[in-house]
C-alpha cells in the first residue's frame, strides 16, 4: 500500500524563528560620549524625554544627571527604547509618580565597542525571592514570588587583554562600575540589554591552542528585550 503526504496550502509548516549566533552584533560600553540636553521629561509610562537631536540608537545606556523637579533620574543609567528625532523612551521606567519636570538636565551616552575576540555567551537566571505567606486559615504552606533576579552573564572570548572591550572590563571592576552589553539579534530579531558589574575574570592556554579568556558579570536590575 502506498502512502501519499499531501502538503495543504491553508496549513502552512513553520519550524518558529531562530537566529545564529554568527551574525549578530554584540557590543560593550567602553567609555562615555557627548552630554545631550534635556528640556522635558513626561510624567508617563513609559518616561518620555525630551531632547532635540540627541542621536541616541535603540538600546542606547545613558546616565542622567542635573535634572531639576524630577530629581528621581538623577545619577541613574537608563536605556533608550522608540528614539524618535527629538525624544525617546525610557525603557521600563515608569515616571507617573515621580515629582514633576521643571528645568534642566542632561543625558550623557555610553558609547559602545564591538567585541569581535568573542566565542560565546550565556546568561543564567537567578532565583526569585521566595515569601512565605502562611496564615492560620491556610491547609499547607503558600508562598509568593518577590522580585526577580537577572543572574549572570558569561562572557567567553580570545584573550586580547590589551583590546578595548578586554580593558574596560579590568577597569570597570577595579572601579565598581556597572558594564553594559548590548546583543543585537540578526534578521531583526530584536536587541537585547544587560547591566551588571564584573564579577571575575581569568584567561588560559597552553600547546597548540590560542589564548582564551572569559568574564562573569552580576547582572543587575531587569534584562531589557526591545523591539528591532
Amino acid at each position: 500500500m502506498r502512502l501519499f503526504f499531501v502538503h495543504r496550502k491553508d496549513r502552512p509548516m513553520s519550524s518558529g524563528k531562530r537566529f545564529k549566533f554568527n551574525g549578530s552584533t554584540i557590543q560593550v560600553s567602553v567609555g562615555t560620549g557627548t552630554a545631550k540636553t534635556i528640556t522635558d521629561i513626561d510624567q508617563a509610562d513609559p518616561a518620555l524625554v525630551t531632547s532635540a537631536a540627541h542621536g541616541f540608537t535603540l538600546g542606547q545606556a545613558i546616565r542622567i544627571a542635573a535634572v531639576v523637579g524630577m530629581t528621581e533620574v538623577n545619577g541613574k543609567l537608563f536605556v533608550v527604547d522608540n528614539p524618535d528625532t527629538g525624544d525617546f523612551e525610557l525603557a521600563g521606567v515608569n515616571s507617573t509618580g515621580y515629582n514633576a519636570y521643571t528645568s534642566g538636565g542632561t543625558a550623557t551616552p555610553l558609547t559602545y565597542s564591538a567585541f569581535c575576540e568573542l566565542t560565546g555567551i550565556d546568561q543564567q537566571d537567578g532565583t526569585s525571592d521566595e515569601i512565605e505567606v502562611t496564615t492560620v486559615c491556610s491547609t499547607a504552606k503558600e508562598f509568593e514570588v518577590g522580585l526577580s533576579d537577572s543572574g549572570t552573564l558569561t562572557l567567553n572570548y580570545n584573550y586580547a587583554p590589551t583590546s578595548d572591550v578586554q580593558a574596560a572590563f579590568r577597569a570597570a571592576k577595579k572601579a565598581g562600575e556597572e558594564v553594559v552589553v548590548r546583543v543585537v539579534l540578526p534578521n531583526s530579531g530584536g536587541t537585547i540589554v544587560m547591566i551588571g558589574k564584573v564579577q571575575q575574570s581569568s584567561f588560559s592556554g597552553s600547546n597548540g591552542t590560542v589564548y582564551t579568556g572569559n568574564t562573569q558579570l552580576k547582572l543587575t536590575g531587569e534584562i531589557f528585550v526591545l523591539g528591532a
